[in-house]
């Protein structure tokens, strides 16, 4: 009988963390939607098998690289090239030429 109130607390203390994992698990997982990325700025497509630049809607060419020849790139590349490929912002664009050898 004496160790019936020690249960009911350790229960009760066992429950309330439950809880708290349940609660910070929702704010977190609902946080993680609130910080999507921001929409691209650019696309990456290829034009007439070299790459170009277009604007987040398609239109373009922005600019034109004819050093870079998209027959050239593995196939994952060029498909996603083919489709159009967005771009955020100049960081990634850079980083993103830098890649592909320009």
């Amino acid at each position: 009988m004496r160790n019936r109130p020690m249960l009911r607390i350790y229960l009760s203390v066992l429950g309330a963390l439950a809880l708290l994992a349940v609660v910070f698990s929702a704010i977190w997982l609902f946080g993680a939607n609130a910080r999507k990325a921001p929409a691209p700025q650019y696309l990456l497509k290829d034009h007439a098998g070299h790459l170009a630049l277009y604007t987040a809607d398609g239109g373009g060419p922005l600019a034109e690289y004819p050093t870079i020849y998209t027959r050239l790139l593995p196939e994952q590349d060029l498909l996603a090239l083919q489709q159009g490929l967005p771009v955020a912002d100049e960081t990634e664009l850079a980083r993103r030429l830098e890649d592909y050898g320009l």
